[in-house]
């Protein structure tokens, strides 16, 4: 039984009791009427007999309605609390079932999420396998020239999750589970704001991401980086589609090589800020020089802290590798989870250590 069948039975069985005493207070309430309209019949009967024996009997027998009148009220009492502690009792209970259902909710949302993309990863593995090899263009490592940085930031959520509850009043509670991708560009933006060479940087952020923006931002700012956050697995990303939906694209690691390699001018680094993405290195070395992935899954807050650190260093004109050391060590500091995660893979003719991708005058 989970938590919510539980609160329910719970919240049942405390609706029945508060039934119970609806009917116990009105029963009471009944006998108090009762007992207030005799003990007033008996004291006006009291007070017109001119007969002492009659006028005795009649105020005694008033006596004892007004005792019945005095003893309801006091039970009438007793039930006002007990029901108000009842109603206290549900309205907690309601609560506690409000956020129980959001949270199997969201448990059963990430299964289904979980189970579409082992799906996926499985149809691209097929499809992998069947499809022919392709010559993937290489690209040789250029050195930097005395022009601005150019960083095409592409970030996609299309797995964001949206709960909605209908509440017993009626109500409607909407909650949602996203990655924080706008948040992250906002403060590598605001961390190149503070660097060294900050005018050599420029940053060509292109929200809700999907696989023909790519292409097109390829073509329109001829990027020295390419920068991917959002969701990945071992297979590829997931890009955002035309129609908006949840479901996103599916981009495999194969075909974003040859991507990246069909333009004159392609990248000379990648770097993927999402889950398990450090598994596409051996497909996109093949076209770029150097690839900065996830070794595993990383969380919202250490992904922020990595990317704005990582380019904080190099618009400082730091080499790849210092600034992939200063991300990790500010995710450290920040005392964030997965600071081991961010890793960078090169060709062998490529020096991370020597390898500055921002060129400022002498």
């Amino acid at each position: 039984m989970t938590r919510s069948d539980t609160l329910k039975s719970e919240i049942a069985r405390l609706q029945s009791k508060g039934s119970g005493l609806t009917k116990d207070l009105a029963k009471h309430r009944e006998a108090a009427n009762k007992a207030t309209a005799a003990a007033t019949k008996k004291r006006g009967e009291a007070a017109k007999t001119k007969s002492d024996s009659t006028r005795r009997m009649a105020t005694s027998a008033a006596e004892r309605e007004e005792k019945k009148v005095a003893d309801a009220t006091k039970k009438i009492g007793e039930i006002e609390k007990k029901y108000a502690d009842n109603t206290k009792a549900i309205g907690a209970k309601e609560s506690s079932l409000r956020s129980a259902l959001i949270t199997e909710q969201r448990v059963a949302d990430r299964e289904v999420s979980r189970r579409r993309q082992t799906e996926k990863s499985h149809a691209r593995e097929m499809a992998a396998l069947s499809r022919p090899n392709m010559q993937i263009r290489y690209v040789e490592v250029q050195p930097p020239k005395q022009e601005p940085l150019r960083v095409l930031y592409l970030t996609a959520n299309p797995e964001s999750v949206e709960t909605t509850v209908e509440h017993p009043d009626g109500s409607i509670e909407t909650s949602g589970v996203w990655l924080r991708v706008d948040f992250e560009v906002r403060q590598v933006k605001e961390m190149l704001k503070k660097s060294k060479y900050r005018d050599l940087v420029t940053v060509e952020h292109l929200p809700a991401a999907t696989t023909m923006d790519l292409l097109e931002g390829l073509n329109d700012h001829r990027p020295h980086v390419v920068h991917f956050s959002g969701h990945a697995n071992s297979w590829g990303l997931f890009m955002g589609n035309d129609e908006g939906t949840t479901e996103g694209d599916d981009l495999d690691f194969d075909l974003l090589a040859r991507l990246l390699g069909a333009t004159d001018e392609p990248p000379r680094l990648v770097v993927l800020n999402a889950c398990e993405s450090l598994a596409g290195a051996d497909a996109l070395l093949q076209t770029v020089p150097v690839v900065v992935g996830m070794s595993d899954k990383v969380n919202d807050a250490s992904a922020v802290v990595f990317a704005a650190r990582f380019y904080s260093g190099i618009a400082s004109a730091q080499s790849v590798d210092s600034s992939l050391k200063q991300a990790k060590v500010a995710m450290e500091a920040a005392a964030l989870e997965g600071s081991h995660l961010p890793e960078a893979r090169a060709r062998e003719d490529v020096d991370l250590a020597t390898l500055i991708l921002v060129k400022h005058a002498a």
